[in-house]
């Protein structure tokens, strides 16, 4: 049997072990608090989990809990608390994650600072965006920064708001690009800044040959309204700048129609949703998408009406109409955010310029 000081236990996270005597007798304990280790505890907090918390850290489930577990022990104080598959703070974890928050801005405001007195732009910047701007705008200003700024090395991913914008409050990505609706805003935290790089009307898509239900004729055997008489029409695709060509419609006219619609989680379809019910109705939505692309596809097919922002609308996409709503108006802004102690480094600056400049005329 192996001799010891007459106590046994497991040890791990959440089981922290007493600090260890020094020569002499005496007591000694190193400082447990690390900025690898706030790090990897903010990681926690916020995943819920050691093994996704690795992941968003880029390292091992086993990196981190060892880690953790030499956190306990070096402060002799438990941080973590088992809860069935979760892992949860203890009071003394989450005063150290308030920390946590200060740190890591105060990390990112040493790095733009010292990017900014090189005034070096180059290295790995990532971006998160909505899909109608990743398309757009996003695609057209990585492009030109692949000439204006070679070093730098820009990696995208389509993202709704909602995950972008804590991805970016995670230090997971650089730069988000969010766009917030009538009826959906999305309020930014303390931490994040964020620049407004266009505003736009948000438009009504129908099929071709469409005609509101006060205008229309034969409604088909059973009278009931729908999208209108697309089998029947010649498809024309009609491009949004070919603006002579739309209506002036309400949103009261669609009322009857059958919508093809993005889900609730999406801010278009919340901000949708919401400007319908404003005004005493629900959409009878028949097809459910976030795909902007299919939107488009399955308002030619006639399965249903959308209501979608103008940068969404491509040309030639698909065999659409396009019509402006304009009772009530509803209007979307896409932003560029950063976190706030970024704000200096000469990449967000150079990758935010570009953005900007990509914006098209209006």
């Amino acid at each position: 049997m192996a001799q010891g000081n007459g106590s046994t236990g497991a040890t791990g996270v959440g089981a922290p072990i007493p600090a260890s005597s020094a020569p002499g007798g005496t007591s000694r304990r190193r400082d447990p608090v690390t900025v690898e280790r706030l790090r990897m505890l903010g990681a926690v907090a916020r995943t819920g989990s050691i093994a996704a918390a690795g992941r968003t850290l880029g390292v091992t489930a086993s990196a981190v809990s060892q880690q953790l577990s030499a956190f306990e022990r070096d402060a002799d104080v438990a941080l973590l608390d088992r809860v069935g598959n979760r892992i949860t703070l203890t009071a003394a974890g989450h005063a150290l994650v308030d920390h946590a928050a200060l740190v890591s801005d105060a990390l990112d405001a040493a790095s733009a600072d010292l990017d900014r007195l090189r005034g070096s732009v180059g290295g790995p910047f990532r971006i998160a965006s909505v899909t109608s701007a990743a398309a757009t705008v996003v695609s057209s200003a990585v492009a030109a920064l692949r000439s204006s700024c070679p070093e730098l090395d820009v990696t995208v991913v389509d993202e709704e708001p909602v995950r972008s914008l804590d991805r970016l409050a995670r230090g997971e990505v650089d730069l988000a690009v969010v766009d917030e609706y009538d009826h959906a805003p999305h309020p930014l935290a303390d931490v994040l800044t964020g620049v407004e790089l266009l505003r736009e009307p948000l438009l009504v898509v129908v099929p071709p040959g469409w005609v509101p239900l006060s205008e229309r004729v034969g409604t088909g055997p059973s009278g009931a309204p729908g999208a209108g008489p697309a089998a029947a029409a010649v498809p024309v695709a009609v491009g949004i700048q070919d603006r002579t060509s739309w209506r002036l419609l309400s949103l009261a006219e669609l009322e009857h129609e059958t919508w093809v619609l993005a889900p609730t989680e999406a801010a278009c379809g919340a901000a949708v949703r919401a400007a319908c019910r404003a005004i005493g109705f629900e959409p009878d939505v028949r097809w459910e998408t976030d795909d902007i692309l299919a939107h488009l596809s399955h308002v030619a097919a006639g399965h249903g009406v959308a209501v979608l922002p103008e940068l969404a609308v491509r040309p030639g996409v698909a065999h659409v109409e396009v019509h402006a709503l304009a009772d009530p108006p509803l209007t979307r802004r896409l932003l560029a955010v950063t976190r706030t102690a970024t704000v200096p480094r000469p990449a967000v600056a150079a990758v935010s310029a570009a953005l900007l400049a990509a914006v098209p005329a209006r």
